[in-house]
């Protein structure tokens, strides 16, 4: 019993550690295409974020995007559009804000990917 206690405050442990990073990856389900165009929202506690640096990338790798196609930073209601998507394969959009001196990131991977995307900050960020 002792053990599994030992465990699972390990395990919380390293989850903790791990709040300061989030993201997601939906899975390939189809063959679908990408959408030409897609518009990501970037939200904190509800809120959308003014001028926020968004990457849209080929893939998340090392915790940043790798296959950088562009940047683009959001308008006042926490938007960028991305246009001209390439047809086929998987997408991610990263996000990433320092407060305080820690560095806080958000990411989402899918293909096909949304037309539409909120991308979230965690309620662990300040």
């Amino acid at each position: 019993m002792a053990c599994i206690v030992r465990r699972l405050g390990i395990i919380s442990l390293l989850a903790a550690l791990a709040a300061c990073s989030s993201g997601s990856s939906t899975p390939s389900t189809s063959n679908a295409p990408n959408p030409s165009s897609t518009t990501v929202t970037v939200t904190l506690k509800g809120g959308g974020l003014y001028n926020q640096a968004v990457t849209l990338s080929r893939s998340i790798a090392n915790g940043g995007p790798t296959g950088v196609i562009s940047t683009l930073r959001t308008n006042h209601a926490g938007q960028v559009l991305f246009a001209s998507l390439p047809s086929s394969g998987q997408l991610c959009v990263y996000s990433s804000m320092l407060v305080g001196g820690t560095l806080y990131k958000t990411s989402h991977c899918a293909q096909p990917f949304p037309a539409n995307y909120a991308l979230k900050y965690g309620s662990h960020v300040p």
